[in-house]
């Protein structure tokens, strides 16, 4: 007799152990999804506070739509292609995300860097995150005309180039209505002040908000 309470004592336990092993580890209990944030200055909200910047925008946004994921900021200013690769494949290991908001290579532009590089760069970004099992979304750049027509052309085209190939998301241009306006530009000329985050928030959400869906 005793020995069956206590063969009927052992299985409740161990049943009741893996009952809540199974409920600790179900879809409810698990981790918030992540949104990576992968750029430079511009989405580093350089020269402005933190929380006036589009990140910081996309967070509130998030919340009103009921969008249940987090938002993990790892854009460092002055950041080129070379560098992001450097430290993505740590970075994507580190946070996990679902999505990547790929923000890269206004520096290589800027410093007028080889944009056969610039291109390989990123493309070598697409194909890590991709592994990683995180959908992509590319943020284009442009660049001022000074820089010559050849290279200002094949510079933005790259872009879509790199869309088309990986197929990913795009954004072709993330300061669409908002590149030289002086009212919307800080004094440096490049980077959008306070007025000009909602816009490239605004720029960005139309090709962000499908991938939720995915």
């Amino acid at each position: 007799m005793f020995f069956r309470l206590f063969s009927l004592l052992k299985f409740l336990a161990v049943s009741l152990y893996f009952t809540g092993f199974v409920a600790w580890a179900s879809p409810a209990f698990a981790a918030t999804p992540k949104i990576l944030i992968y750029g430079d200055s511009l989405s580093a909200a350089y020269g402005i506070p933190q929380q006036q910047g589009w990140v910081a925008l996309l967070k509130q946004k998030l919340a009103q739509e009921k969008l249940d994921y987090e938002v993990v900021n790892a854009s460092i200013s002055g950041e080129t292609t070379s560098g992001g690769l450097s430290r993505l494949k740590n970075t994507l290991q580190e946070t996990k995300p679902k999505i990547v908001i790929l923000e890269l290579g206004a520096n290589d532009g800027l410093r007028g860097l080889p944009i056969a590089e610039m291109r390989k760069n990123l493309g070598a970004m697409i194909l890590e995150c991709k592994k990683s099992g995180a959908k992509v979304l590319l943020i284009g750049m442009k660049i001022p005309p000074n820089y010559g027509a050849r290279y200002t052309e094949g510079f933005s085209k790259s872009y879509a180039d790199l869309s088309r190939q990986h197929k990913t998301a795009l954004v072709p241009f993330m300061l669409e209505g908002i590149a030289a306006k002086p009212k919307l530009i800080q004094q440096d000329g490049l980077h959008p002040n306070v007025l000009g985050q909602p816009m490239m928030l605004n720029n960005i959400w139309p090709a962000l908000k499908p991938l939720f869906r995915r």
